[in-house]
């Protein structure tokens, strides 16, 4: 569930805003996928209340644990985004059904569920307002992907191992030896630049992740580097000299290719009944 995690201790600082990630994507391609998940007892998605935004104008707000899911001020298209934790541009819808209108969506549970119990219960109750199907699909999709042919770089420092730490922006609220924190340092939210990016605990998967929303092309880690890592790489102001920099200082290649990508197609429940 994007950028708010329902696992606790991931961290995303920027000064753009806050955000977490979830855990329940993978941590390679971060496909998303729709699981077949058995009721739990009590629980049905009846309990997912969905109406237009009360929050102001340009206004969102997003708070996730084990035991609720509340987002507000969303549009269609960017909550589903949310639910799956996906790069909005892995969603496919038939037609601009999204349109200017703004949700909020609740749900809270009188206990915690897993992550895929969550999702699923938040699908069925968006199909069911909506009157709409979402499936997964996929794509021949241009990407960057990330590879790492010689190893982590020099500056990429296994977390634990007596690397650099990530300081944390307030001692009042310092986070734990393995609390995964990624921050971008003066970040420019209109644009691929930055005045750098500091990790501790932070695994090459949510890096992706948290790169990836600002470039051109979704990102792809076939790095196949596992554990978390502390780094900190300096000012870039557009997307090559980023790239640059992950490569002189991470020993992380960034190329140009195809792959194939899941995308979650959203079509109206009727169009795809009368395929049927």
């Amino acid at each position: 569930m994007k950028r708010a995690p329902i696992s606790a201790g991931i961290g995303l600082i920027l000064v753009c805003g806050i955000a977490g990630t979830a855990a329940a994507q993978s941590k390679t391609g971060a496909q998303p996928v729709r699981r077949t998940v058995s009721a739990e007892r009590g629980i049905s998605s009846s309990e997912v209340h969905i109406t237009p935004t009360r929050m102001l104008a340009n206004s969102t707000s997003i708070d996730i644990a084990g035991d609720h899911w509340i987002a507000r001020g969303f549009d269609l298209k960017t909550l589903i985004a949310q639910i799956y934790d996906i790069d909005i541009r892995r969603i496919d819808f038939s037609s601009d059904r999204s349109g200017d209108t703004k949700y909020d969506v609740t749900l809270t549970l009188p206990r915690e569920v897993d992550e895929d119990v969550m999702q699923r219960m938040l699908e069925t109750a968006m199909e069911r307002k909506f009157g709409m199907t979402i499936t997964p699909e996929s794509r021949a999709m241009d990407v960057y992907v990330l590879t790492a042919p010689n190893g982590p770089g020099a500056a990429l420092h296994r977390h634990g191992a007596g690397g650099m730490k990530l300081a944390a922006q307030d001692s009042a609220e310092q986070p734990s030896d393995d609390a995964e924190q990624i921050t971008f340092l003066g970040k420019d939210c209109n644009g691929v630049s930055s005045g750098g990016i500091a990790a501790s605990a932070g695994t090459l998967g949510e890096f992706r992740r948290t790169l990836e929303p600002d470039l051109d092309r979704l990102l792809i880690d076939e790095t196949g580097l596992q554990g978390s890592y502390d780094f900190q790489i300096g000012t870039y102001g557009n997307e090559q000299e980023l790239f640059q920099l992950l490569h002189d200082q991470l020993g992380i290649v960034v190329t140009p290719t195809q792959r194939d990508v899941t995308v979650l197609t959203v079509r109206p429940a009727q169009e795809l009944q009368a395929k049927l």
